[in-house]
């Protein structure tokens, strides 16, 4: 492996360490008693912040000379395809609903946003569809453009994103308790089930 693959693993491994302990709730109540009043800015800064880190790692991504790992065919070119554009309508299904409140933005307008369990439309089927929508969406890109750095930055993602699920859906049950277990009960958390 280059040293700009090492890099690359590097820069997504700080990133997500960075993601969760920034949506913690130990450091969200260090920043509101700090913050005091304009606390409610916070998410619309975690937002900012993460866009352009992540903005920041994927054009240094897209600068490394990065060998295909495998040769593209027209089954990889169909199942990269599929997979992505299934997962990029899914994710746009999914900013689309709730960018306005996850996002921080609503706190600009708002006082206090609503903290509704979002449990209609496509959580009807998925518990989490954004990150299945991502899950797709990346590897499809990976069997489009096979290369080591996608890889990389795939596997990172996914296993990130596997550990971040369960400390979300942690803070899910804290914070919804009965009402969540029930939703957990009745809804996959990534793989839908159509019946």
């Amino acid at each position: 492996m280059l040293p700009t693959h090492i890099l690359l693993a590097f820069l997504w491994i700080n990133y997500c360490v960075l993601h969760s302990v920034l949506a913690s709730l130990w450091v969200k109540r260090a920043a509101q008693k700090w913050l005091g009043n304009k606390f409610r800015h916070y998410r619309l800064f975690y937002t900012v912040f993460a866009a352009l880190s992540l903005l920041a790692i994927v054009f240094y991504q897209l600068r490394i000379d990065s060998k295909a790992l495998l040769a593209v065919s027209v089954l990889t070119q169909m199942a990269g395809l599929i997979l992505g554009l299934s997962g990029l309508g899914i994710m746009l299904v999914c900013i689309k609903k709730y960018f306005v409140s996850l996002s921080g933005i609503k706190s600009l307008v708002e006082e206090k946003p609503s903290t509704e369990l979002m449990i209609a439309g496509i959580h009807r089927y998925t518990r989490h569809p954004l990150y299945l929508g991502t899950f797709l969406a990346i590897w499809g890109a990976w069997f489009l453009f096979p290369t080591l750095s996608l890889l990389i930055s795939n596997v990172v993602i996914t296993l990130y994103t596997l550990y971040a699920i369960q400390l979300e859906e942690a803070k899910l049950v804290a914070e919804f308790g009965d009402q969540y277990r029930k939703y957990q009960q009745s809804v996959p958390k990534l793989i839908p089930r159509f019946r």
